[in-house]
């Protein structure tokens, strides 16, 4: 009981910052305490709330059971560290639901504790904003971002303490933790341009040798991440990076979403003014003393900015970049008592509290159909043979832990590396080849999501063992979770070549 007081007094007491949250009437309070609560509990009863999670993991887990590099096993175009990352949580913590809500909690709270180096505040309500407030960018998904920021301000944290402790060798480590950073997303390296500058060139830090010690650290670190692709030669490294480079020349956004992405990214900037404009006014501009610690903070902000916007595509997610220093300045702030001017945030709380309401009943209806799915047949039916994919959504990869019989798992991907028009002939390829078992979109030939050509060939060589409409209603577009799975019938692989010369020549 003793305990349980505790934490009820520190509740209060971190409420108590947020002088609005005091003034709000009883009624409002626990409206919204209560839709806290359900947003928190509805994102812990899926196994991720976000796709690309889920096919983060599918390509870890490649490299860490089956040790096969990204490329032999499955493509994706983010960095190495990206699968590392998720496949490591996911086997440390074996949870069937919640797993990626708890980790960005994790990665929040170790975020909120790096970032006691740039000022007081109250964590816990640091944390609550980045939690309930980020509900806007989906923070409690768990994705990439939260990943980022986390690398980010320990790479910050290591810097400034270098300077000001006088280390050398926490630039070495800076490098070092850098590495991995750029390695999530290369963009960290726009989000930590203009603090880096301030770190490495203010007058009373510039140090030539904390520069050298710093891009050791950088090196040596890439090293490390690269040795298995330089231990496997053959040009290993080199078709990384090809893949890439191939697959974003195709995924470049087109100008309508680059405008959509400019627009919302200054959208999300006018909500967060009201703490941008409060902290110049708090902290006025200096380069000198222990002022110009102060500029770190909104340095990364805008730095987080054209990172957003270079990145081409609108997803909120993107915008955790900037959302993350934004908090810990608005936390700072009201540790100082600042006074926000009247309504100003207003806007960005309506927000907050929109976002979770939707991303609630989203959750709540993923749920529904996501348990329509028996992955337990699909994992016992299948085994480890491999399993070649035709546009159905990745999330049976994930939940019945299959392997992909291409590496352009993700349901667009062969789309958009080969062409909508040219794509049915990658397929025709891969099942000239013999896969054991395809997947595709319920129903996806009567619904125009396959090929004629590749449906034709499915009805001759492949027998449907599994159909579920995981809505249970025919409408024109099926829900994500619903899937077709064949079984092929035809085991001579002569029958394969022989059938399949005729069709691989038509356009």
């Amino acid at each position: 009981m003793a305990s349980f007081a505790k934490m009820k007094q520190k509740g209060l007491e971190t409420l108590a910052c947020v002088p609005e949250l005091a003034r709000m009437p009883s009624f409002l309070f626990w409206v919204l305490m209560i839709l806290t609560v359900c947003y928190f509990v509805s994102d812990s009863i899926l196994p991720f709330s976000n796709g690309d999670i889920a096919y983060y993991v599918v390509v870890g887990r490649g490299m860490l059971r089956d040790h096969l590099l990204p490329y032999t096993y499955a493509f994706d175009h983010k960095p190495l560290g990206v699968y590392l990352v998720y496949a490591v949580w996911d086997y440390i913590v074996p949870l069937p639901y919640g797993k990626f809500e708890l980790l960005a909690c994790v990665l929040m709270a170790a975020f909120v504790l790096l970032c006691r180096i740039f000022g007081s505040f109250n964590n816990w309500l640091a944390w609550l904003i980045l939690t309930v407030g980020g509900s806007v960018f989906g923070v409690l998904d768990g994705n990439t971002e939260t990943v980022l920021v986390v690398g980010e301000a320990l790479f910050l944290r290591l810097l400034y303490k270098g300077n000001t402790q006088g280390d050398p060798f926490l630039f070495f480590v800076a490098g070092l933790v850098f590495s991995g950073v750029v390695n999530v997303n290369y963009l960290s390296a726009v989000c930590l341009f203009l603090p880096s500058l301030l770190l490495f060139l203010a007058p009373g830090w510039f140090r030539l040798k904390h520069i050298m010690l710093s891009a050791m650290g950088l090196v040596v670190g890439l090293l490390v991440l690269f040795s298995p692709y330089l231990v496997e030669g053959h040009g290993a490294l080199q078709t990384y990076f090809s893949m890439q480079s191939a697959f974003l020349h195709h995924y470049g956004a087109s100008l309508k979403a680059r405008m959509r992405s400019v627009l919302w990214c200054g959208i999300y900037t006018a909500l967060l003014f009201p703490v941008l404009q409060g902290w110049f006014k708090r902290f006025p501009l200096s380069l000198h003393g222990t002022a110009r610690k102060t500029l770190l903070l909104p340095l990364w902000f805008l730095s987080s900015v054209p990172a957003v916007i270079l990145s081409g595509h609108p997803f909120e997610h993107y915008f955790i970049l900037c959302f993350a220093p934004a908090a810990i300045m608005a936390a700072i702030l009201f540790e100082k008592s600042y006074a926000f001017p009247k309504y100003s945030l207003l806007p960005f709380a309506l927000f907050s509290i929109g976002y979770m309401v939707q991303d609630t009943r989203k959750i709540l209806n993923e749920r529904l159909y996501y348990n329509r799915v028996d992955y337990a047949f699909l994992s016992k039916e299948i085994g480890t043979q491999k399993v070649l994919n035709i546009r159905a959504d990745h999330t049976a990869f994930y939940s019945a832990d299959l392997r992909p019989f291409d590496v352009y798992l993700f349901p667009t991907h062969i789309d958009i590396v080969f062409g909508k028009e040219n794509a049915w002939k990658r397929y025709m390829q891969d099942l000239v080849r013999g896969p054991a078992y395809v997947l595709t979109p319920y129903d996806g030939c009567a619904r125009n999501q396959v090929e004629p050509v590749v449906c034709r060939w499915l009805t001759t060589h492949y027998k449907r063992i599994y159909s579920l409409n995981t809505r249970r209603v025919h409408t024109e577009k099926a829900q994500r979770f619903s899937l077709d799975l064949y079984k092929l019938v035809l085991s001579e692989r002569s029958g394969y070549l022989k059938g399949a010369a005729p069709l691989l020549k038509q356009d």
